[in-house]
C-alpha cells in the first residue's frame, strides 16, 4: 500500500499509521513486521536492498512490538501536546529510555563542512530505522515547533501534523481528504436545513 506523509515531521508521520483513534474499530497500516518494512522504506529509512532482505521477516518480532510501544508513546505524548498539555511522566520516561538508547549508539560522519549523527553500519536496518524517528521526535519535543504541533478533527481521523502556516490556523491533515470531506458535510447540512425549512412554509 501507499502511505501517506502528510505530518511535516518524521515521528508524527509514524503516529499516523494508525487511523480514527478513538473509534471503536480504528484502522492499523502496521499488522505485520513486513508492514513496518514497507512503511520505513517509503519514509525513506531504508534502502532497496534492506528491504527485499526484511521482507521475509517473521510477522511479529520484538523489534515489531518494541516499535509499536514507541508509536503509542509517541502519540500520547505529541497529542496532549496538541491540546497545550505537557505529557504524562511514565510516557515522557518510557521515550526518554528510547532517546537515550539511540543516542547512546550514535556516531559523528563528515558531511561537506560538518558532521551529522548517523548509526553503525552493523545497526540492524529496523533498529536504526526506529533511531531515526526517536531522533525526530526529540528534535519537535525541544523545539519551538512543539507549540506548531495540531491534532486533524477529522469526523474519522486522529492524525497529528505540524501547523506551519503562517498564521498557525491550518485546521485538517490534509486539505484534499478531511477538508474536502467536512466541506462537503456542511453543505449536505445546509441542504437539508433549507429543504426542511422550504417544507414547513
Amino acid at each position: 500500500m501507499r502511505y501517506e506523509f502528510v505530518g511535516g515531521n518524521l515521528a508524527l508521520d509514524f503516529v499516523n499509521t494508525v487511523h480514527s483513534r478513538g473509534m471503536t474499530d480504528p484502522g492499523e497500516d502496521l499488522k505485520v513486521t513486513a508492514d513496518l518494512v514497507e512503511w520505513a522504506g517509503q519514509a525513506g529509512l531504508l534502502r532497496t536492498i534492506e528491504i527485499a532482505q526484511l521482507r521475509g521477516a517473521p510477522p511479529q518480532n520484538a523489534r515489531f512490538r518494541r516499535a509499536l510501544v514507541l508509536r503509542e508513546v509517541l502519540y500520547e505524548i505529541f497529542s496532549r501536546a496538541a491540546k497545550g498539555k505537557r505529557p504524562r511522566s511514565h510516557s515522557l520516561q518510557t521515550f526518554q529510555d528510547f532517546y537515550q538508547n539511540a543516542i547512546r549508539h550514535a556516531e559523528f560522519h563528515p558531511s561537506d563542512h560538518y558532521y551529522r549523527l548517523a548509526w553503525s553500519t552493523a545497526t540492524h536496518p529496523l533498529e536504526r530505522a526506529l533511531r531515526e524517528i526517536t531522533r525526530s521526535a526529540a528534535i519537535l519535543l525541544t523545539s519551538e515547533a512543539l507549540t506548531r504541533v495540531r491534532q486533524c478533527p477529522g469526523a474519522r481521523c486522529s492524525w497529528l501534523f505540524l501547523d506551519t502556516s503562517r498564521n498557525r490556523l491550518r485546521r485538517w491533515c490534509d486539505m484534499k481528504a478531511c477538508g474536502n470531506r467536512a466541506k462537503v458535510q456542511r453543505f449536505r447540512r445546509r441542504s437539508h436545513t433549507r429543504r426542511v425549512i422550504h417544507r414547513a412554509r
